[in-house]
C-alpha cells in the first residue's frame, strides 16, 4: 500500500472520541480532538484589544466545544447548576488545575503537547 493510501484509512478527527481520567472526585470524560481551524477560530476568539490572549477564554472554548460526556452544554444541566454559560461553570465548578488538566488532555490527544507554545505563537498572529 502507499503512503497515499495509508492516509485514506486515516479516521475522521471528528470520529475520534477518547475516554480521559480526570480526577477521583470527577471521573471520566470523553473528549474529541480539536482540528487546526477550530484552534485558530479559538485563538482569535480569544484575543484581547491588546492581541493577548485571554487564557481563560481560549481554555472555556476548548472544554466548552470538546467534552463531549458530560455535555456541559445541556440547558437543563446549567440550569440546575445557576450557570448562564459553560464558561460559568468552568470557572465557578473546577479548579484551575481541573481545567488545566482537562484542557492539556484535550491538546493531547490533538497532537499538541505543548499549549504554552501555542498561545505564545497566537499572540504573534
Amino acid at each position: 500500500m502507499s503512503r497515499l493510501q495509508d492516509l485514506l484509512l486515516l479516521p475522521d478527527v471528528s470520529e475520534i472520541k477518547k475516554d480521559i481520567y480526570i480526577s477521583k472526585q470527577l471521573g471520566s470524560f470523553v473528549v474529541e480532538p480539536l482540528t487546526e481551524k477550530q484552534l485558530q477560530g479559538y485563538r482569535i476568539r480569544s484575543k484581547k484589544k491588546d492581541n493577548d490572549i485571554d487564557v481563560n477564554k481560549l481554555n472555556c472554548l476548548v472544554i466548552e466545544n470538546h467534552v463531549i460526556d458530560p455535555n456541559l452544554k445541556d440547558a437543563d444541566f446549567l440550569e440546575k447548576a445557576k450557570c448562564d454559560t459553560v464558561a460559568d461553570f468552568i470557572n465557578r465548578k473546577f479548579t484551575a488545575g481541573t481545567t488545566a488538566r482537562i484542557v492539556n488532555k484535550i491538546m493531547e490527544i490533538s497532537d499538541l503537547s505543548d499549549i504554552d507554545k501555542d498561545i505564545e505563537e497566537a499572540k504573534n498572529l
